[in-house]
């Protein structure tokens, strides 16, 4: 693609690196937009998590927003937050599933209902970091998208989402010669090096979406490989 302006690309070694969640949770003037931000990261996740553990549609949503209002916004989980504990989702995951207990101790729980469709591993926590990765793979493809749009990158993503994000149903793709003819590309080796751009740019926009993850590029590599690890029984091409 076309140089991009943008001041939070990846490899400028003089860009410091962003609050990270640990950060913004420890912050004593946490804020009602941080407080958007971490639930536009996470409820999809926690959610779905409630969701497989048999809470309906209502009640789960009713539990993730009050723990967000009491326990974050209320700061109930400065007090336990503790970075030496791991990934703050894995910290966000543990305090929600506490929550739930404590609100329900000492009386019942509401009727839990079996969700087929939902139904997955056996393991909760690789089921929430699947929810959060597919969740953050969907943002950081959106992004490129707009982006392909706003500089008149149509055909990149076009090529892009034929050759890498179309289903392989029955392992039938579409050829490359046949998505160069749909496209007006005169060659498919012109039409690789605007997929090899793309790609690249997406890793840059991935890259910059997990920094407030992390304290340091070597943190951003190992969240891009378990990234990569979580989706690594999908096909690909």
């Amino acid at each position: 693609m076309g140089k991009v302006n943008d001041k939070t690309s990846v490899g400028g070694s003089n860009i410091q690196f962003p609050a990270t969640e640990w950060t913004k949770i420890t912050d004593k003037q946490l804020s009602k937009a941080v407080l958007a931000e971490l639930s536009e990261k996470y409820w999809r996740p926690l959610y779905l998590h409630l969701r497989r553990r048999g809470f309906n549609n209502e009640d789960a949503k009713d539990l993730v927003q009050s723990f967000f209002s009491e326990k974050i916004l209320g700061q109930d989980l400065i007090k336990k937050a503790n970075k030496s504990r791991g990934k703050f989702r894995t910290f966000l995951l543990v305090s929600l599933n506490n929550y739930v207990i404590d609100l329900y101790r000492g009386r019942p729980s509401p009727p839990q209902e079996e969700i087929p469709e939902l139904s997955g591993g056996t393991d909760p926590e690789a089921e929430f970091e699947r929810d959060w990765a597919e969740g953050l793979l969907h943002e950081s493809l959106l992004e490129l998208k707009e982006e392909c749009f706003r500089c008149e990158k149509t055909v990149h993503w076009e090529l892009f989402r034929c050759w890498l994000l179309e289903p392989d149903l029955n392992s039938n793709k579409m050829q490359m010669k046949n998505i160069c003819t749909e496209h007006g590309i005169e060659n498919a080796n012109r039409a690789y090096n605007m997929i090899f751009n793309l790609k690249g740019r997406f890793r840059k926009i991935l890259r910059r979406r997990l920094r407030p993850l992390v304290d340091s590029d070597a943190e951003i590599n190992s969240e891009i490989s378990h990234f990569i690890n979580i989706f690594s029984n999908s096909s690909t091409r």
